[in-house]
């Protein structure tokens, strides 16, 4: 017979590793939120919760490229992605608009690459914006996941044209058609709002 822990909720039962797989958890009729590094991350009272696990559960989240990804994280993730994205991107282009004034092309070019690699806020701005392309390449990779599909078909964005029309159709697909239902080759299935999927 197990005993009833003043303080806590619910029976103590032993606790669960972090990253266990095979733990069985108190929502054993919902299928368990597993994060993009594999194992499933629990809600409860934890004693072994720390902020280093939290950001590691944050940082997979943002830019691992394992597991699946629902629809509504996909909007939420990607959306802050976008809106940070751009105002980088704005901040890049007045800061170094100024310098290329009345400069030709070639020396345009040599002023952007010197900005963006020679100064100290041109280089953050550059390390930011390759970042954030980064969380999206991995959006992107695990929402092919979710639809059982290779992130592979990913590289089909570097071909000129046929790229433009394949990032159309990864918009509409990623964003709008629910993932497949049950597990698939890439996960386990993710609990998400009935909204979403």
């Amino acid at each position: 017979m197990q005993r009833k822990q003043f303080g806590k909720r619910g029976v103590q039962q032993s606790v669960p590793q972090f990253g266990d797989r095979n733990t069985s958890y108190a929502s054993a009729g919902m299928p368990a939120y597993a994060s993009a590094g594999g194992g499933a991350a629990t809600f409860e009272d934890d004693d072994n919760f720390s902020i280093g696990k939290m950001l590691g559960l944050a940082f997979g989240m943002l830019f691992s490229f394992r597991g699946r990804l629902g629809r509504m994280e996909y909007w939420v993730i990607g959306s802050i992605r976008f809106v940070l994205f751009i105002a980088v991107l704005i901040a890049f282009v007045f800061a170094v608009g100024p310098h290329m004034s009345g400069l030709s092309e070639e020396q345009a070019n040599i002023a952007l690459m010197k900005y963006a690699f020679g100064t100290a806020k041109g280089g953050v701005m550059t390390f930011l914006l390759l970042t954030l392309t980064l969380c999206q390449w991995s959006l992107e990779a695990r929402r092919c996941h979710d639809r059982d599909s290779s992130a592979l078909y990913l590289l089909i964005l570097f071909i000129p044209i046929v790229g433009s029309l394949y990032a159309i159709y990864l918009f509409i697909v990623n964003g709008f058609f629910p993932g497949t239902l049950g597990p698939n080759r890439f996960d386990t299935v993710r609990s998400q709002a009935q909204i979403f999927d």
